[in-house]
């Protein structure tokens, strides 16, 4: 009788462990937009991210600036939008 008693305890003792880890899981740092400038993978995957789930990530600061650093790269081209950022 005693095993039984001994797997649920354990099985309860335990089943909140996986909590632990979400709720002290690092938030993804904020990138800027020289660094999306600087960093074309990067940005062309925060905007893909983006603008797959507008609704929730439309006020994201990561967002918004990959955003912006698109309409730069739209309106000068990524090397001089790069060099204006950097000035």
């Amino acid at each position: 009788m005693s095993r039984p008693l001994i797997a649920a305890f354990l099985t309860m003792a335990l089943s909140g462990c996986g909590d632990e880890q979400a709720e002290h899981a690092k938030p993804a740092p904020i990138r800027d937009v020289p660094f999306f400038l600087a960093n074309a993978p990067d940005h062309e995957a925060a905007l893909a991210r983006c603008r797959a789930n507008p609704g929730d990530l439309r006020s994201d600061a990561t967002c918004r600036n990959a955003e912006e650093a698109n309409r730069k790269v739209m309106i000068w081209g990524r090397d001089a939008a790069l060099k204006r950022a950097s000035n």
